[in-house]
């Protein structure tokens, strides 16, 4: 198989020298006993390896991987620290630097390291990895000192590893180049032994030996602990695992060290939804110094990799010293950039491979299926199922998820069918749904239950929408871009609003608006480029999406959008922009299928859907600064941190136009209204109006935690209005 995993470029620093992977050649691979035997005995530390020193900077981040496959980063933190090491176990990283960005209230991340997240040798017969929960003493100034939120996992090269684990590959060979030296890579697969009854971590995946000197250059998978198995009803109800991928480096043409290192926490309740919430923390190394300290004879012989990293401590520098820190080699972001949580599919839980049995699960596609809420239906509830069919059927899925419409007293649902071949999906769904009408809709955004419910703020409309659709789509490189076809059948529906205000109380809602009844055929095409990427979200980029959707029958229209996207950090400033447009053509256009915007949808100045027309355009900008005050991360009590003040200044502008030329336009225009009466056109109101111009409004304000919180004020600027009160969470605008 390809060695995709270790891409360097040739490097000499401080007498270090990287992988570089410039060819890959098949060649004779070594036989496996013989190969592990050899890695084995070069396993142990080096005699002449006493200590190092290193520069690394670290990125969190905290993600939400959808059930397509899309991922969404709603928090990124970026460490910059100085780690030390000696092969006596003591271990000693210290923070020197912090930043952080947020779409959202949230902790740190560093709460859930205490005595620092980096593995600093790969060597020895036990390796330290950390438990789920942390314990013991603490050192100096609250830092944990002695390691015991750590855990001993038997090294797969240890001198007892015949006793804990199978193994099977090393036939895979590729070879890579590092300078003048040519490297054999071997790949082989660790499993655990079943049966073992003792308590004991072991590790289970993959790694990558120097088929030439029998050194560890990568270690990929996870960590088990044989008497911390979950119970039925755990694993039953969620799925939970930390991933790991260390890579090595060689340096001074002697030792392999930390160059690279991945940890993910990647966890999902399928009857909540199919997506999964993801810490990825990775890590460069940098700067490394060799042998930079000395230890005394009697320290030496003591030294025992056994027992490494026995002494461990987290540091940090002092507050001046963080809000100075500019020397960052990365921007926020770029180190995460192309990691994606489907990366350890091969490798995970069951339920999330796509080899097997096949399997039956209690799974719901998203968690909206299993509950939201709106004033239309009121509560909803339900549930879902999946059947992977897996080895009898590769790569086809059968789903099935149904609920029930409280107030509203309608069941809905969909049965689908998906077979993932290669590049390609096919899908086929049908169903029943209560869909939403907003437009220029910002990704992940189906509703909003928390605020319908606590606030009466529903600022969406509902078709009911039954329908069956077959499509095709097309991924291009590693979610570089999509291509989706659709054909299908539908038919919309009106529902009137079933509550007046919230069951806690706040304003009255609005009527649902109108929607024209009847059926159609639906065809529709998308591309999207880089369909990851959104600059509501944090991971740094451009993006693109370009629409086309007809119907033909009852309901008769065609209907194309564009959209252009990018986020672009620039030291303390973030640079944000958002264009979208659109374009609806019909003899008599759908209501429904209008373009609408106003005080919740991207034009923050005006009233809620103030405006409408068959053709709109939107654009959004903004630029965010960060102070250098505050930077410090703030802990609360022994355990618990939270993301620095760091307060900042944000400008945004956004303008909007939509107009109706069309007489088709005009009166769909009125239809929005759901007491219109063509018999009687003075007695109803028009509910939205085309901007007869472009209209734009600007917000300003400070941001707070990462820009996570923002407290400002918006107006429009095309004619005179007071400043009202903004308060939001999240980036833009």
């Amino acid at each position: 198989m390809p060695f995709t995993l270790l891409r360097r470029v040739t490097a000499a620093a401080a007498g270090s020298v990287l992988i570089s992977a410039s060819t890959l050649v098949a060649q004779t691979p070594l036989p496996l006993q013989r190969l592990l035997e050899d890695a084995s005995r070069r396993n142990r530390l080096p005699d002449s390896l006493i200590s190092y020193r290193a520069n690394v900077e670290t990125e969190v981040a905290v993600l939400l991987r959808r059930e397509e496959g899309t991922e969404a980063v709603a928090a990124i933190e970026q460490v910059a620290s100085g780690l030390r090491w000696n092969r006596a176990g003591q271990y000693e990283q210290r923070v020197t630097g912090y930043r952080a960005q947020q779409i959202g209230a949230n902790v740190s991340m560093l709460s859930l390291f205490q005595t620092g997240w980096l593995n600093p040798v790969l060597y020895g017969n036990r390796l330290r990895i950390r438990s789920s929960t942390g314990g013991g003493n603490r050192g100096r100034r609250g830092n944990r000192a002695d390691g015991a939120d750590t855990l001993p996992a038997v090294h797969p090269l240890a001198t007892d590893r015949d006793g804990y684990y199978l193994y099977s590959g090393g036939d895979t060979v590729v070879t890579m180049r590092a300078g003048d030296r040519t490297i054999p890579i071997a790949h082989v697969r660790v499993q655990p032994r079943p049966g073992i009854t003792q308590d004991v971590v072991l590790f289970d995946g993959e790694m990558d030996l120097d088929a030439s000197r029998g050194t560890l250059v990568r270690l990929r998978g996870f960590f088990v602990r044989t008497r911390g198995a979950r119970s039925l009803m755990a694993r039953t109800l969620a799925d939970a695992v930390a991933f790991v991928e260390y890579e090595n480096g060689e340096r001074y043409g002697a030792y392999w060290l930390p160059a690279r290192q991945r940890i993910e926490l990647q966890a999902n309740v399928p009857m909540l939804g199919d997506g999964r919430a993801v810490i990825r923390i990775a890590s460069r190394f940098s700067d490394m110094q060799v042998n930079d300290t000395t230890l005394e004879a009697e320290t030496l012989a003591q030294a025992d990799s056994l027992r490494a990293l026995a002494q461990r401590r987290l540091t940090f520098a002092s507050t001046d010293s963080l809000a100075r820190f500019g020397a960052w080699r990365n921007t926020l972001g770029s180190i995460t950039e192309g990691m994606h949580a489907d990366d350890f599919n091969d490798i995970a839980p069951d339920r999330w491979r796509p080899t097997g049995r096949p399997r039956f699960d209690l799974a719901a596609p998203r968690a909206a299926d299993v509950f939201h809420f709106n004033r239309v239906e009121g509560a909803f509830t339900g549930l879902g199922a999946k059947w992977s069919l897996r080895d009898l059927a590769p790569g086809v899925v059968v789903r099935v998820n149904g609920g029930y419409a409280w107030s509203e007293q309608t069941v809905r649902g969909r049965v689908s069918a998906e077979r993932v071949r290669g590049p390609w999906t096919l899908e086929l769904r049908g169903g029943r749904s209560m869909d939403n009408t907003n437009d220029f809709r910002v990704p992940f955004d189906s509703g909003n239950s928390l605020g319908a419910v606590f606030g009466s703020l529903d600022p969406y409309d509902y078709v009911s929408r039954a329908g069956a659709t077959v499509a095709a789509v097309r991924r291009v490189g590693s979610r570089t871009a999509l291509v989706r076809t659709e054909l299908g059948i539908g038919d919309d529906r009106y529902r009137p609003s079933q509550y007046v205000r919230g069951p806690f109380g706040g304003g009255a809602y609005r009527e649902n608006r109108g929607v024209d009844e009847g059926s159609y055929v639906r065809s529709a095409a998308l591309i999207e480029w880089h369909p990851d990427n959104s600059p509501e979200f944090l991971k740094p980029g451009m993006s693109a999406r370009l629409s086309y959707e007809r119907g033909d029958g009852t309901l008769s229209w065609q209907r194309t959008e564009l959209r252009i996207t990018g986020r672009q950090p620039i030291g303390p400033f973030v640079a944000l922009a958002r264009g979208d447009i659109g374009v609806v053509t019909g003899a008599r256009i759908p209501a429904q299928q209008l373009f609408e915007m106003g005080q919740y949808q991207n034009l923050p100045g005006y009233a809620d859907k103030e405006f409408a027309g068959s053709r709109a355009a939107v654009l959004r900008a903004s630029l965010q600064y960060t102070s250098p005050f505050l930077r410090n991360p703030i802990r609360l009590g022994r355990q618990l941190w939270l993301p620095a003040v760091a307060p900042g200044l944000s400008m945004g502008v956004q303008g909007g136009w939509a107009d109706a030329t069309s007489a088709a336009a005009r009166s769909a225009i009125d239809r929005l209204n759901p007491a219109y009466d063509p018999r009687s056109p003075a007695q109803f109101v028009p509910v939205s109006r085309p901007t007869e111009r472009v209209r734009a409004s600007v917000t300003a304000g400070l941001r707070f935690f990462g820009n996570a919180l923002f407290l400002g004020a918006t107006r429009p600027v095309d004619q005179a209005a007071p400043w009202t009160a903004l308060v939001g969470f999240g980036q833009p605008w």
